[in-house]
């Protein structure tokens, strides 16, 4: 079985397929009550236990990750080649697609119901005929499984198997030079950030200032926490220099004789959707599921 990261390039294109030829949004998400309540029950459960022997550090490689990718080679590959009438190498990648199928049904034994049989039976039925109204039906079929157990557990596996754990992260706290845990210092790091803004509507300037380099100082020891995980250009968006020149913009206005307090709230609420936001946004669903699921 082919294991190549290059596999990553196909991810999606089976929601593509599916959702775009002409089958409506509703009718490829439809459910059951039943299916429902099931998928309720199950948003916030972690994924199964037995998972873990396809993922690092078991593994070196998400070994359960590329064999989805490959099972998504051979489902895109039934629609290609039936657009290019040729309906002989369709039927060859069904094979090969109901035989990965068939064996990743049995990698996780808590997941097997989730990988019927009868829609593929269906789909070969259909390419024995040959028409591409009716493989193009067998295909929904075939992916709106495949979308009933994404829903409840892609991002789940993604979480806990794609994102570290930040309870591991520890720095050193520039103004207590303390060793703490990164959700102490990002603590920190949101009262000087909010304490900057209130002091200077307080009138209090040199207070202001204080905060201004105490958020400063721990903004540069966050930069670098985050330089642990990631390469610089990917961290620019959060805490490069576009966010720095607005801290040095809050300087600055702080320097002045007749600083306004509407410019540097006007600043600080910049420098928060810039930074703090967007991080959040990529990084909060992950880090609240560990904890929920450590409970």
């Amino acid at each position: 079985m082919k294991k190549s990261i290059a596999f990553v390039t196909g991810i999606g294109l089976v929601s593509v397929l599916i959702f775009g030829l002409g089958h409506s949004w509703s009718q490829s998400t439809k459910t059951s009550t039943s299916e429902k309540k099931n998928m309720a029950l199950n948003d916030y459960a972690p994924p199964p236990r037995s998972l873990d022997r396809l993922f690092p550090p078991e593994q070196k490689e998400p070994v359960y990750l590329l064999e989805m990718f490959e099972l998504n080679k051979f489902f895109s590959g039934i629609v290609a080649d039936l657009f290019e009438n040729d309906v002989q190498n369709a039927k060859g990648n069904f094979e090969k697609f109901r035989e990965e199928y068939v064996e990743v049904s049995k990698e996780v034994p808590e997941w097997e119901k989730d990988f019927p049989i009868e829609p593929l039976d269906e789909l070969k039925e259909a390419l024995e005929k040959g028409t591409k109204k009716e493989v193009l039906s067998g295909m929904e079929k075939v992916g709106e499984s495949c979308h009933r157990c994404h829903i409840v557990n892609m991002a789940k596996v993604q979480q806990k198997y794609h994102w570290g754990n930040f309870e591991e992260i520890k720095a050193k706290d520039p103004l207590t030079n303390e060793v703490v845990s990164f959700a102490q210092l990002t603590q920190g790091l949101n009262v000087n950030f909010n304490g900057i803004e209130l002091d200077a509507s307080q009138g209090q300037k040199e207070k202001a200032r204080r905060q201004l380099q105490a958020f400063t100082a721990r903004f540069q020891v966050l930069k670098n926490t985050c330089q642990n995980c990631h390469k610089t250009e990917e961290i620019n968006a959060y805490v490069g220099q576009r966010v720095i020149s607005l801290i040095e913009n809050v300087d600055l206005e702080l320097t002045r004789s007749a600083q306004d307090p509407e410019v540097i709230a006007s600043l600080i609420q910049k420098i928060g959707v810039e930074s703090c936001f967007k991080c959040h946004l990529v990084h909060i669903p992950s880090v609240y599921a560990k904890m929920h699921w450590k409970k």
